[in-house]
């Protein structure tokens, strides 16, 4: 019952932004925008891209296409990237024909893998490892750890009920074809977090 009332909640987009960081200690994603790296010629697709939250870390980009299947956190975002050049928001799934179209250079996949099955997760990641110029894909998720108690007590509350070992994170990659060139664990926050998260930076299979 506790666990159905915290996702029923964290789906209001202020409750999102604003009180879930207070409950974990906290939440910066600079960590995985900073391995995404991204350089002022390149096109950015944010997959799960919420409220936006990615814009407080993208300074330059050519162009960003963020996808989630949440209406009310996209017109969030839209409110709150109003003005900026070349962000396009689009409230649904994203398909295989949209990278084909959009070719991007690298995918931010934030907090988002421990939302979808092991089926769903595949079909995401396979279809990244078949798109025309991609150099990287980052993802980062929470992942039950060892002894982590509170940590793990978080991770049972979240709305997403396919969090994974980091192991199991790999694992997925590699299956769909992608290489995993990098893994971190860190904190949700890194003075003040009460998570941890686990960052996979992947790479197609060979140069493009």
């Amino acid at each position: 019952m506790l666990s159905r009332l915290y996702q029923r909640i964290l789906g209001n987009p202020f409750v999102y932004e604003h009180v879930r960081p207070l409950v974990v200690g906290g939440v910066d994603y600079t960590t995985a925008w900073n391995d995404l790296d991204v350089g002022p010629d390149e096109v950015i697709v944010d997959v799960g891209c919420g409220t936006g939250d990615g814009h407080k870390h993208l300074t330059r980009y050519k162009a960003y296409h963020g996808f989630d299947t949440d209406p009310i956190a996209v017109d969030y975002a839209r409110t709150r990237t109003a003005g900026r050049p070349n962000v396009h928001l689009h409230a649904r799934l994203l398909v295989e024909s949209d990278l084909q179209t959009i070719k991007p250079d690298k995918v931010m996949l934030g907090s988002l893998l421990h939302h979808l099955s092991d089926d769903e997760a595949l079909g995401l990641l396979g279809m990244l490892a078949r798109t025309p110029n991609l150099k990287r894909v980052t993802t980062v998720d929470n992942t039950p750890l060892p002894g982590r108690y509170l940590n793990n007590f978080f991770v049972r509350l979240d709305r997403g009920q396919h969090s994974r070992t980091a192991e199991g994170y790999m694992a997925l990659a590699e299956r769909a074809g992608l290489k995993v060139t990098r893994t971190l664990l860190h904190r949700i926050h890194p003075t003040r977090g009460l998570m941890m998260l686990f960052l996979m930076r992947l790479e197609p299979p060979a140069a493009r």
